[in-house]
């Protein structure tokens, strides 16, 4: 396998025929456990790193991927509700406002990951590691009963909008698992269905995906090569997992959310991933 270098990165890898179709099953995969809970990056990632990718270019590559596989994912599900005749009842309990945050908090995480390489992430990867866990007990505690063609939710409160701009920071800095904690913030903080927390996570990983693969595009830290077949892999796995979202309900997905909430938290305190 063949690759080209900048100075202390790689930024092209020649991928035989094998690579590539591991780099489609895992994107399909991944793409369809990203858009039902988030993690999927903790399958493709380590495969990208195995192939010879340097991580930094291998992550800045993913981020624009999921950028794209966020986006097919919620076109899917609205596209879905719709032909169901469910129009989303909590675009006014959640509105556009944490998407712009998620978004623009992405940034300054993006730019402290490319920029500030001598940091140590691993104090901070193990910190969101207790916080997600925390959030699962808290998503597992009793909760009003709200049905899926009722207005659910509350009111975002100070404490929501924080929790996004932190979701957003690691999203950008760190990014692997951040559906999950967007997941968890929805559902304990506004009391959303889980299918209505997973439809909103969507377009907000999309908004930092975008926002903090911009970034990592305009310094250079890409691989084209390895876009290209992720990309539809991702596409093919986002609208697989919008499917089985709207078709299993808050019934198939809150236990999904939460074994594999989990599962992500205690990998990232112990170092797993």
């Amino acid at each position: 396998m063949a690759c080209e270098s900048s100075p202390g990165r790689v930024i092209a890898v020649d991928l035989d025929w094998t690579q590539i179709v591991a780099i489609v099953a895992a994107g399909v995969v991944g793409g369809a456990v990203n858009t039902l809970v988030g993690g999927g990056t903790l399958i493709v990632l380590p495969l990208l790193v195995f192939l010879g990718i340097d991580p930094l270019v291998a992550n800045g590559t993913n981020r624009i991927c999921v950028a794209f596989q966020a986006g097919v994912a919620g076109w899917t599900m609205n596209r879905g509700l719709r032909r169901q005749e469910q129009p989303p009842a909590t675009a006014l309990t959640v509105g556009w406002t944490p998407i712009l945050l998620v978004g623009l908090a992405a940034i300054p995480g993006a730019w402290g990951a490319i920029e500030i390489e001598s940091i140590d992430k691993g104090a901070f990867r193990e910190l969101m590691g207790w916080v997600l866990l925390v959030a699962v007990g808290a998503f597992l505690l009793p909760r009003p009963k709200t049905t899926q063609d009722s207005e659910s939710g509350t009111r975002p409160g100070i404490f929501f909008y924080a929790g996004c701009l932190l979701c957003g920071f690691y999203g950008g800095f760190i990014g692997a698992g951040v559906g999950a904690f967007i997941v968890l913030l929805l559902t304990t903080s506004l009391r959303l269905t889980v299918v209505d927390a997973v439809r909103w996570k969507v377009w907000c990983v999309m908004a930092m995906s975008a926002a903090s693969g911009t970034w990592y595009l305009a310094s250079g830290v890409i691989d084209a090569r390895v876009a290209i077949p992720l990309i539809p892999a991702y596409g093919v796995g986002a609208y697989l997992g919008g499917r089985i979202a709207l078709r299993g309900g808050d019934r198939l997905l809150r236990p999904i959310v939460a074994l594999l909430s989990a599962g992500l938290a205690l990998s990232i305190i112990f170092g797993v991933v």
